[in-house]
């Protein structure tokens, strides 16, 4: 779509094929991006003090960090690991209730732990 608009105010041939090459390798890496971030497969173990989410291509352990956000159907988490951080995004409909539900807990008790201690 922004392709089409951008097109549309651009006069040279030249410029507009630039700008579906650009838009093209922008939505390709960005596509690459969400698919890393929201995995399809994989196992969560929720500890006290430790997040640790594995399968065939991830392995990442870290804290759950308070940027972390419960949204109705999907929990987006910042993941705080020893060098790096992670994003992951875990739908609902991608685990079972009891499950989401737990994760959703630890979730908002690492968000409301973090402004409780402001």
């Amino acid at each position: 779509m922004l392709t089409l608009i951008m097109c549309l105010f651009l006069s040279s041939f030249l410029a507009t094929l630039i700008c579906i090459f650009a838009n093209l390798i922008t939505g390709v890496l960005v596509g690459r991006k969400v698919k890393a971030c929201q995995p399809q497969m994989g196992v969560i173990i929720l500890e006290p003090s430790l997040f640790r989410f594995e399968n065939d291509v991830h392995k990442i352990e870290g804290q759950i960090s308070p940027k972390s956000k419960v949204f109705t159907d999907s929990v987006w988490l910042l993941i705080k690991g020893f060098n790096n951080n992670h994003w992951l995004i875990i739908s609902a409909n991608g685990v079972d209730k009891q499950s989401y539900a737990r994760l959703k807990r630890a979730v908002l008790s690492a968000v409301n732990g973090a402004q409780g201690s402001k």
